[in-house]
């Protein structure tokens, strides 16, 4: 489940953050701003007035100076974004699916009083930290071995890695350790290279396109050799 982050903005009897008077003024300076996983929800709420209607846009990163927030939409899909494509009322809630610069802007309209209200947020998205790495041992030929995946990001992984020609792939579900350690099959003498080809949490899929590889090493069984007494 993505983390949810919630953030309340209350209402001041007869002012709701910024009030306009006229379509073409813009927010108030400054800007709040949010730094968000691109894994998190984020849910914004206002508290509901009677007779106000409230309509929330995004936006993708412009320059501040040339948009006016009051008069120009926000320039991103909501449906992918808003959570079952609700963009209207006072509690919405954002899937923040790539990582970026962002501006949220909510507008509230006062249809009694005929005036309209805003606040921009501006949101940064960090990339998810997702990540699969491989190390190994060395190993005597005929001894259990295995090979321990690193992951981070947010739990439970599935992971899809491959080794030697790359004929054999291995799924592994539902990881919860971020240390994980997977028996391998019994290998020949030898250097055999092992990858990871995919690797999911709970909210991104990482595919490597360029394989990182490592060697695990099998060492032959050693061979007996006979001891000599030394002749005085």
């Amino acid at each position: 489940m993505k983390q949810l982050i919630y953030h309340i903005m209350r209402r001041i009897p007869g002012i709701l953050l910024a009030v306009l008077a006229v379509a073409s003024a813009v927010a108030q300076k400054p800007v709040q701003h949010i730094i968000v996983d691109q894994c998190d929800s984020y849910e914004f709420s206002v508290v509901n007035m009677p007779g106000d209607r409230y309509t929330w846009h995004l936006y993708t990163e412009m320059d501040w100076d040339t948009v006016n927030f009051a008069t120009n939409h926000g320039n991103v899909d909501p449906t992918p974004y808003f959570e079952n494509g609700m963009y209207q009322g006072s509690t919405v809630r954002v899937n923040f699916l790539e990582a970026g610069r962002y501006f949220l802007r909510v507008m509230v309209w006062d249809e009694v009083g005929c005036t309209n209200n805003l606040l921009v947020f501006l949101i940064d998205v960090e990339e998810s930290t997702l990540d699969a790495q491989l190390e190994a041992d060395e190993f005597c030929y005929g001894d259990p071995a295995e090979i321990r995946i690193i992951l981070t990001g947010r739990g439970p992984w599935d992971v899809t890695y491959t080794y030697g020609d790359g004929s054999a792939v291995v799924n592994l579900n539902g990881i919860t350790d971020e240390i994980y350690f997977a028996p391998i099959p019994m290998l020949e003498p030898g250097t055999t290279d092992f990858w990871v080809m995919e690797v999911t949490d709970e909210c991104t899929v990482k595919t490597y396109t360029v394989p990182q590889k490592i060697g695990v090493v099998i060492h032959p069984t050693p061979v007996n050799t006979r001891i000599y007494l030394k002749d005085e």
